[in-house]
């Protein structure tokens, strides 16, 4: 089976090879933006957009710009491959994937990528620990990763994508190896609930918490947030609070992403069949804030609801079960959530009582009282094993044609109008009619 895998090192760069890392990303947001901006204005005026290739030949004349010499101190990969990512993130947006493409702003994932393994020197007898970058030379390499045994990856190199954390520079190699058939997992088939309160509720029984951001955690991130707001714009006090809080922040990501790799990787390999709900996070989390005219009730309970759902990380859950299951020879499937926290697991009735309290339930017809979460999770598990109302993970609509990529981009000259429809022309028309 071949499977892609990326491994993320942190680099030890020396002060010429930061300046030069940050010149870099400069570059390649640069040109990622003069793309973007460039299919825009392209629009509006022929009503066309252009594409990847034709942008390429732009590319060349601006670099024999004198005013724009200094594009020729990036390698020509990092540029070309900014104009590629404007155009993977159109296609993203078409085929509903991500939303509008939007310029990138400095300081903000600043990144850039080497696409030619020929260019990347890794594994040199002599130059053990470190890696030969494109017009950066031979560069230190913190090893993240022990199991390698001093190697940076596994498989056959893909490209090298560096990019900025709050703690410093990174280098992501992405590769493509051959893996033996990963054994079935032993374990029969398992529900997950995911909540609030509690993180993962499993159909065995298992009540699983993931750590979360602490009150004390919180307190030291809004002291950290006044002393950004309180520096000067501009100053060197504000970038270095700037620079902690970020660094704040990324520990408390590492940490509950570190636990939820470890919690996915036993989930799938103990278990064959995974059945989760097809929960639609960006539509749980949407604000009640309202209008002027119509105003939201109890916006300040939702937004730290949306706060708490959003610290649960679902969606990160699900996107690491979904390639997991893969690995370990498993799949994963996804049912409808509809009363699945309302139906009594016992005799399968459905009523709004049935939920005495966040974590209690007791059934009114048949007086089964258990955890509400197990509860929720047995239904889960039986109903993705029922052959009604299952979809596998993974399953999108078939892509648009480019007939129809031409037209939703006719139909939508500004991100902030919404997304065309996507119904036949035979509904459409009928639609049109009757509102006329």
């Amino acid at each position: 089976m071949i499977v892609r895998r990326a491994y993320r090192h942190k680099l030890r760069l020396t002060a010429a090879q930061q300046e030069q890392c940050g010149r870099f990303a400069g570059c390649a947001r640069l040109i990622y933006n003069a793309g973007l901006q460039q299919r825009r204005l392209g629009y509006e005026v022929t009503g066309r957009s252009l594409r990847y290739k034709a942008q390429t030949y732009f590319l060349k004349e601006v670099k024999a710009d004198p005013d724009w010499s200094f594009l020729r101190e990036a390698p020509a990969h990092v540029l070309q491959q900014a104009l590629l990512d404007v155009d993977r993130a159109y296609t993203n947006f078409f085929e509903g994937r991500a939303r509008f493409p939007r310029f990138r702003r400095r300081g903000e994932r600043d990144s850039f990528r080497f696409p030619d393994p020929k260019q990347i020197g890794t594994h040199h007898p002599a130059r053990q620990g470190q890696v030969r970058l494109p017009k950066l030379g031979w560069v230190s390499v913190t090893n993240c990763y022990p199991r390698l045994n001093g190697r940076l990856f596994e498989g056959r190199l893909l490209n090298v994508t560096v990019s900025r954390r709050a703690d410093g520079w990174y280098a992501s190699f992405a590769c493509e190896l051959e893996t033996e058939e990963s054994a079935a997992a032993t374990g029969g088939p398992v529900g997950l609930d995911l909540g609030v309160t509690t993180s993962v509720a499993s159909s065995d029984g298992e009540l699983i918490s993931l750590p979360g951001i602490t009150d004390r955690e919180w307190e030291k991130i809004g002291l950290l947030q006044r002393t950004v707001a309180g520096r000067r714009k501009g100053s060197r006090n504000r970038e270095k609070a700037t620079a902690q809080l970020a660094r704040k922040r990324q520990r408390l990501a590492a940490r509950k992403r570190d636990q939820i790799h470890k919690l996915t990787t036993h989930l799938t390999r103990e278990h064959e069949t995974i059945v989760i709900e097809d929960l639609k996070v960006k539509n749980m989390t949407r604000s009640a804030k309202g209008t002027l005219e119509q105003p939201g009730n109890r916006v300040t309970q939702k937004a730290g609801l949306n706060r708490a759902m959003l610290d649960q990380a679902w969606g990160e859950i699900r996107r690491q079960l979904n390639y997991k299951t893969g690995w370990n020879g498993g799949h994963l499937i996804v049912v409808n959530p509809r009363n699945t926290s309302r139906m009594c697991a016992a005799c399968g009735h459905i009523s709004p009582e049935n939920r005495e309290s966040q974590a209690v339930f007791w059934c009114v017809a048949c007086g089964h009282k258990a955890h509400a979460d197990l509860n929720a999770a047995r239904n889960i598990l039986a109903r993705g094993l029922s052959s009604s109302e299952v979809r596998t993970l993974g399953t999108r609509d078939p892509a648009p044609t480019s007939a129809n990529a031409c037209a939703h981009e006719r139909a939508l000259k500004t991100p902030e109008r919404a997304r065309p429809s996507r119904k036949a022309p035979a509904q459409a028309q009928a639609r049109n009619q009757a509102t006329v």
